[in-house]
């Protein structure tokens, strides 16, 4: 019996059983149900009704970072910006990742003519590396180079008046 139909069967099945009555023969259908070619069967390794395992949050973060890079680079924006900003909330483990998620975030700000966010994201993008620069073709945008200049020298200025 196909298995399609098992279930309703079963269903009827006890169904007749509670109310008393003795034999499914009379349900039985009278048209002859091709089955389907037999298909390899892959076998679970999950106990049926198992949630599946939760992403570690680093993971999770991981992957922001990369659709933020992805949509950034399709030209999104906005998502992009959400993205960046789930990866930074969700725990990015690698400085390194931490800095990227930073920068591409004062670029989409910058580009969206928001100066302040920029500069806030630059300022945040030199906490964690101070040493940080952008590369030649990142620091000749007309936009965003000049930000991150200025973001530069106010840290060296301030570093040096700490001295």
């Amino acid at each position: 019996m196909p298995e399609s139909i098992y279930p309703r069967f079963l269903c009827l099945s006890l169904l007749l059983t509670i109310t008393g009555c003795a034999s499914l023969t009379a349900l039985k259908p009278t048209h002859k149900v091709e089955e389907a070619p037999a298909v390899r069967k892959v076998e679970k390794t999950e106990e049926p009704g198992a949630k599946k395992p939760e992403l570690p949050v680093v993971k999770k973060a991981e992957e922001e970072l990369s659709l933020g890079i992805h949509n950034y680079d399709e030209g999104n924006y906005k998502i992009a910006a959400g993205n960046f900003q789930n990866a930074l909330d969700g725990g990015l483990a690698s400085i390194g990742n931490q800095i990227t998620a930073h920068k591409y975030l004062a670029f989409i700000y910058c580009v969206s003519r928001e100066r302040l966010a920029c500069r806030g994201e630059f300022k945040q993008v030199l906490k964690l590396n101070p040493k940080f620069d952008l590369t030649p073709a990142e620091a000749g945008h007309p936009l965003w180079g000049p930000v991150f200049r200025e973001v530069k020298a106010e840290d060296r200025r301030k570093k040096r008046d700490r001295k």
